[in-house]
């Protein structure tokens, strides 16, 4: 790790030694723990398709630049801070890791038009995806179908960018499909747990959130935030009769087939693990859940009558 953070602090350097600081730092909190799936990936698919390391390397720092370009540019989009910075200097640190990344795959891909017609598309839908960040996130669940739910993957799109570059990489260009299915579906599940985790900070600073579209069909907007935390909270103790889980534990499972049809054990390793951890975090969250419920009720029966 510290080798490819230093791969990626010297192409940023070679744009602007001044913002290349800012640059280190960022990545500085990032790391494996914080963005697994997006420093292995190149990895897992080098040793699977028998990359070289030098060629696992590049694509890696390309993709820890290129993501670090995506991430600064949604804490503009949503308007929060990223490594205590203003947005004006977020801005241009974001210009920084882009430039820095499309000059390491204009390396590695200068001569393949089809790379370039592949991240266009990728771009194209993360940058839908983010005008959407709204009304169709807020939908009430009945409207929420299998098409639906894997567009919330083009919030990742870009994570395939190199993954597409393996496979062209190492001439098996016909595995691509099945990279990018298995990365639609792992990034669904992983938004669908991500509005689990934040769901409360969602609701508080008026973010659409999909756990709260399954638990209420009411507006998610500031005047009904008590009545839908209410009934998120209600969905929890009862269990999910809506079913919310059912569509993590799907799109994970599918990832995880696909992944091993590849096949890319290290990426069908770390669904699997991910699998077992989400079931266990959901347990806790509905045992918890119910234990609050069962706590307010044991202090209203233990209230005096009258």
């Amino acid at each position: 790790m510290a080798a490819l953070r230093a791969q990626c602090c010297s192409a940023l350097q070679a744009f602007s030694p001044d913002l290349a600081a800012w640059g280190d730092r960022f990545l500085t909190m990032h790391d494996i723990e914080q963005w697994p799936v997006e420093w292995h990936l190149p990895w897992w698919l080098g040793q699977e398709l028998r990359l070289s390391e030098d060629l696992w390397g590049a694509l890696t720092t390309c993709n820890l630049l290129g993501l670090g370009y995506v991430r600064l540019q949604d804490h503009l989009a949503e308007e929060t801070t990223a490594a205590g910075l203003s947005p004006g200097r977020q801005a241009v640190l974001a210009g920084l890791f882009n430039e820095a990344a499309l000059a390491g795959l204009a390396q590695l891909f200068g001569g393949a038009p089809e790379f370039w017609r592949w991240r266009s598309g990728y771009m194209a839908a993360w940058l839908a995806a983010l005008l959407e960040d709204g009304p169709p996130l807020s939908q009430p669940a009945a409207l929420w179908q299998e098409p639906e739910l894997l567009r919330l993957a083009d919030r990742g799109a870009p994570l395939k960018i190199t993954a597409a570059g393996a496979c062209l990489l190492a001439g098996r260009a016909e595995l691509r499909p099945l990279v990018e299915q298995a990365l639609d579906h792992l990034l669904t599940a992983q938004v669908l747990l991500d509005h689990i985790d934040d769901w409360r900070e969602d609701l508080a600073q008026g973010r659409a959130n999909v756990l709260v579209a399954y638990a209420s069909d009411l507006p998610q907007e500031r005047q009904h935030v008590e009545a839908n935390q209410r009934r998120v909270l209600a969905l929890l103790m009862l269990g999910d009769p809506g079913g919310y889980w059912q569509h993590v534990r799907r799109h994970l499972a599918r990832a995880g087939a696909l992944a091993e049809a590849i096949p890319c054990a290290g990426l069908a390793r770390f669904i699997a693990a991910q699998a077992d951890d989400a079931d266990l975090a959901w347990r806790r969250l509905i045992a918890a859940a119910r234990g609050q419920l069962a706590g307010a009720v044991g202090q209203l029966l233990g209230q005096p009558a009258g």
